[in-house]
């Protein structure tokens, strides 16, 4: 083979690589929509394929059944969470109120970032969890849950926080605190007229969730920031 041959076809590899690439990111951008919107029962391959501009083969041929595509999108997400969850800002414990808003800061900023996350959550708990294969979804989520579990047993160490702090019901809850906010926005904002979609509503809530949790949890021998 000439070099110039041996160019052209790694040139050749790079394109199709390329190209690859590109539709399964169109894949798992339009199924993430198609799916966030009308669940794994009301959607179809048919419809992800023409939102994506591909075929329902190419779709099959990189992610399988549509049970399948739906399973990797939520694993995507979940994973994504952890990674993202503190990033190592809070090296230094230096009190529980501001321990409590960086880590509401970045839950808060995953949702913002992931619109679509909170509706599929949401679905798939109205289906029983039962497209989640459980061994792969703690993979992909426990990373970032035992990032958060290990800050809150240093706290308590450190005598910041609570010695009869359950780390883990705790570690659920502020993440359930996050779910809730964007799940319900749209019924709360008609309900009470707060836009929570507002960047100055959403720090005042950081704020108001770290200052009362805050007070649940932290020692009471040890002052907490007001």
């Amino acid at each position: 083979m000439t070099d110039w041959s041996h160019a052209m076809g790694a040139y050749t590899k790079k394109l199709r690589l390329r190209d690859r690439k590109l539709t399964k990111t169109s894949i798992i951008h339009a199924a993430t929509e198609e799916f966030a919107s009308c669940g794994p029962n009301g959607t179809s391959l048919n419809k992800i394929a023409r939102r994506a501009g591909c075929s329902k083969a190419i779709i099959y041929r990189y992610f399988g059944r549509k049970e399948d595509l739906y399973r990797h999108i939520l694993l995507l997400n979940y994973a994504e969470l952890s990674r993202l969850e503190m990033m190592g800002k809070q090296e230094e414990i230096t009190s529980v109120e501001d321990l409590l808003i960086a880590i509401l800061t970045d839950l808060f900023r995953f949702n913002l970032s992931h619109p679509a996350f909170a509706r599929l959550v949401a679905w798939e708990n109205l289906n029983g969890g039962k497209y989640l294969d459980a061994t792969e979804a703690k993979s992909a989520r426990e990373p970032g849950l035992q990032r958060l579990r290990a800050i809150f047993t240093k706290a308590k160490k450190m005598g910041l926080v609570r010695n009869d702090l359950d780390v883990n019901k705790f570690v659920y809850a502020l993440q359930a605190i996050t779910v809730v906010y964007f799940s319900n926005r749209y019924t709360m904002k008609l309900l009470t007229g707060i836009d929570f979609e507002s960047p100055s509503t959403i720090d005042d809530f950081i704020r108001f969730y770290a200052s009362i949790l805050a007070h649940g949890i932290a020692n009471k021998k040890e002052e907490i920031n007001e």
